[in-house]
Parts: structure tokens; sequence; C-alpha cells
């Protein structure tokens, strides 16, 4: 079952930090700098753990939240009355 989840992390060196986002933004949409949002299952959510382990040090930190519907329903940018759909748009691969 696929969940949204909030992950945010703050990296202390530049190569580190741009390697760990061209890693998230092949999971998920940036919101905001280091902040991103995925809709994924379990699985999926610890392929990216296993990536980002490989590239990330002690001194780093990676904060995963897993969001309930109900909690993702009700947040909310300021731009957007719902920021977190409770399902993303699909894409189809021609």
């Amino acid at each position: 079952m696929k969940h949204w989840r909030l992950v945010a992390y703050d990296i202390r060196e530049p190569k580190r930090l741009r390697k760990v986002a061209k890693i998230m933004e092949g999971f998920g949409e940036r919101i905001q700098f280091s902040v991103f949002r995925i809709y994924s299952t379990d699985r999926e959510l610890e392929k990216l753990r296993w990536k980002l382990a490989k590239v990330t040090e002690k001194e780093d930190e990676v904060f995963y939240l897993t969001l309930c519907a109900k909690c993702a329903s009700g947040a909310h940018t300021q731009e957007k009355k719902s920021a977190w759909p409770p399902t993303p748009k699909t894409l189809k691969i021609l």
C-alpha cells in the first residue's frame, strides 16, 4: 500500500548534498530546498533509505515522516488548498 511521506534532510557537504538531491528527485517532488514529498510503498521507501545511506555520512541527517490519509488530506500550502491529494497523478510512459 502506498502512503504519502515527507522526507527532509540536512547534508553538511555540498557534493553529498547534490547527490542526495539527485536521488530524491527520482523518488518524489521537491516542495522546499531540502524537503520532498513522495508517494511510495514501504518497499520503495526502503530502497530510498538504502540509496541515501550509501551517499550520506554520520554527520548528515535525513528525516522521514509517513502521513496517514487523514493527515495528508489536511496538509496545505499557501498557494493551494490541499498540497497532498489522496493519490498523485499518474504518468504514462509511451
